[in-house]
């Protein structure tokens, strides 16, 4: 009596295909997720660009470069989306083959006489479990296009490479991420507004000024990114290799294009401009490796003398502000010895 049934599990467990829609955000972008576990970065493609433009064989994280299969990139939200989405297809194709199984066996009556064994088979549909969709991520803040293939992709902070073709776009990320810490610093006293309405005003404050202290680290390493890229189009640059993180130490980066391009940063900064530089890019140091508590070290290579050793660092808009327009004005200076 069970031939049908097991006729409907046997048909049910050859290989098939199930379509899963995964959710995107509300401008068409997709989630996406390093697969390497040493960067595990998070941004966004446009999901028509994922599909034209990204090969099945290889993709590129814009932040590590890292390469891996189109499949490799789901992020755990999707991940597990897909597995419920999975798991209810079976579910409902397993529920559908044991009612047409019931529906097709008859009763079986055995015995006679006093005594009678009657059999027969019946059938409730169980739960289905819900599938719910992958959480779009927060809209991300920095979008950018690729210069070689025109890939539209997005991230929080500055990325390099684009995830279609692996080029490196730094110098165009450079300007972006200046327009973005702009828009950001700009925005700062409504997001404040709005955070004291739902958070309270003491913490409101303190995430204002983690946004403020962020972007030292975000200028810093977008200009040392844009300063790889220009340098390494010199036709001299093979013969005055770059020493660790160069970029990072004003005065030795300024010696560097010296010596490979016949100028360096006073070419293109005053004295006083690269006085506030250099104090700049050690407030940024401190807040990056020290938690922006001050030490000696900061105050001999800045030159503050505003802090003794043990206050922590205070930064206003202002600030951020004229390190975006200093690193604008060096960064357009160093890009007319590369054309």
């Amino acid at each position: 009596m069970f031939e049908e049934i097991i006729r409907e599990i046997e048909e049910i467990s050859k290989p098939r295909r199930i379509s899963i829609q995964i959710p995107l955000d509300d401008k068409g972008f997709y989630d996406r997720l390093c697969p390497n576990p040493e960067c595990r970065g998070a941004f966004k493609i446009l999901f028509d660009d994922w599909g034209e433009k990204v090969s099945q064989e290889r993709a590129y994280c814009p932040f590590c470069r890292h390469e891996a299969e189109a499949d490799q990139w789901n992020t755990p939200e999707q991940v597990e989306h897909i597995r419920s989405a999975a798991m209810a297809e079976m579910s409902r194709l397993v529920q559908g083959a044991l009612r047409r199984g019931v529906e097709r066996t008859r009763p079986v009556t055995m015995g006679g006489g006093l005594v009678k064994v009657g059999m027969s088979l019946s059938y409730s549909p169980g739960h289905v479990p819900a599938v719910l969709p992958a959480t779009a991520s927060e809209e991300l803040r920095q979008n950018f296009t690729c210069e070689s293939c025109k890939c539209r992709y997005a991230s929080v902070g500055a990325a390099f490479f684009c995830p279609a073709c692996g080029h490196n776009s730094a110098t165009s990320c450079f300007d972006t991420t200046l327009e973005t810490v702009q828009m950001t610093v700009a925005s700062l006293a409504s997001v404040q507004s709005s955070l004291e309405q739902s958070t309270g005003a003491d913490t409101a404050k303190n995430v204002i000024r983690q946004l403020l202290e962020d972007q030292f680290a975000r200028l810093v390493g977008a200009f040392e990114r844009v300063n790889e890229a220009l340098f390494d189009k010199l036709p001299t640059a093979s013969q005055n290799p770059r020493k660790g993180s160069v970029f990072q130490r004003v005065d030795d980066a300024s010696n560097l294009w010296n010596q490979a391009a016949g100028k360096g940063y006073d070419a293109f900064l005053s004295v006083d401009e690269l006085r506030r530089l250099k104090l700049q890019f050690q407030r940024r140091h401190v807040f990056s490796h020290r938690q922006g508590i001050v030490d000696q070290t900061y105050i001999d290579k800045s030159g503050d003398t505003t802090y003794t050793v043990g206050q922590r660092l205070v930064v206003r808009e202002s600030d951020v502000t004229e390190l975006v327009s200093l690193l604008k004005k060096l960064t357009d200076g160093l890009r007319t010895l590369v054309l």
